[in-house]
């Protein structure tokens, strides 16, 4: 499976459920033929140009980490087993890594974070009352292909914006 691209006080750590067919084999992160996810952050300027999913690994230099719940099986969300999602793990990664916000791609991923247990009609999108440590929680509509009919790009434009803030707001100390 693929590994975690974290590092310490990102901006921003992308979790999926888990990875499709596409990227276990590939070997890279939303690998898919349909999936909009490196398109969507050069639209809203998370990133300069358009990556390419073989550009996963080096994400971070965008400020930008990538993660999934579910790191021993793949497939489509509705082929995941409940069993599978590791949400103690995922919380501990994100206490030791502490970026500012994890974006979560897809409901499903974050109504197990959020205690939903799956159930997907419990969670909005956008941000979230609840916080893992310092880092805000924001739900996004899934990139995935397969999910286009739930797609508005706007809660991306949302996030962006927050970023932006969070930016100004904490401005880098100069060494």
């Amino acid at each position: 499976m693929l590994k975690d691209v974290l590092t310490k006080n990102l901006d921003v750590v992308f979790c999926g459920t888990a990875k499709v067919k596409a990227s276990a084999l590939k070997g890279f992160y939303y690998a898919g033929p349909g999936n909009k996810f490196y398109s969507v952050l050069h639209t809203v300027g998370l990133t300069p140009a358009k990556l390419e999913p073989k550009d996963c690994y080096d994400i971070n230099k965008y400020n930008i980490g990538l993660t999934d719940l579910v790191h021993n099986e793949y497939g489509n969300d509705n082929q995941i087993s409940s069993e599978n999602y590791d949400v103690t793990g995922f919380i501990a990664k994100i206490e030791m890594f502490q970026p500012k916000y994890i974006a979560f791609n897809s409901k499903k991923a974050a109504s197990f974070v959020l205690g939903y247990q799956g159930i997907t009609s419990l969670v909005n999108y956008g941000l979230q009352k609840k916080n893992i440590g310092q880092s805000k929680l924001f739900v996004l509509p899934s990139t995935s292909g397969s999910s286009r009919r739930y797609w508005d790009e706007g809660y991306w434009f949302e996030l962006k914006k927050l970023i932006d803030q969070e930016r100004v707001s904490t401005p880098s100390l100069l060494l």
